[in-house]
């Protein structure tokens, strides 16, 4: 068959496709008729698309009936695949979406949260610094006092 990748025991071809894995590197091979047709990994289970060989269209190779309905199918499979990971990822933008847009509506509570820290900051210390004033007001009344009082002794 022509979507079969050759196990390692058998023995590789001169007509043979060899390539590695995108993925994870694993050295695969398979019959010249897989050229363009999208296989599963062995070892990662990834789906990868055998190379056509340099120099080669699909068009230079035997394409018996039975060939086209293999690639028909492994297109279908793989567009199939392809319009799952789209709708997947697009469930992931919106939830980016949501989450992004309650990350500035926080951002934003907290922003004025700030500002009024802030001001209530500004507050106490101008409210601070009124005590600090008339506790020196009464300090120097106190010591007017108590001068006044050692001198009348």
């Amino acid at each position: 068959m022509a979507d079969e990748i050759i196990d390692e025991s058998d023995e590789v071809q001169a007509t043979d496709i060899v390539f590695d894995c995108p993925y994870c590197g694993k050295s695969l091979c398979i019959d010249y008729h897989g050229a363009g047709l999208n296989i599963e990994c062995s070892d990662c289970g990834e789906e990868v698309v055998v190379p056509i060989p340099t120099g080669m269209e699909l068009d230079d190779f035997d394409n018996s009936p039975e060939d086209q309905e293999i690639r028909i199918i492994n297109l279908r499979n793989s567009l199939a695949q392809s319009e799952a990971r789209v709708q997947s990822l697009r469930v992931q933008v919106e939830t980016l979406t949501a989450r992004c847009a309650a990350l500035d509506e926080a951002n934003e509570t907290v922003s004025e949260n700030a500002t009024e820290i802030r001001e209530r900051i500004a507050i106490i210390q101008r409210a601070q610094a009124d005590i600090y004033r008339a506790v020196d007001g009464v300090s120097e009344l106190i010591g007017v006092a108590d001068g006044e009082s050692a001198a009348a002794n």
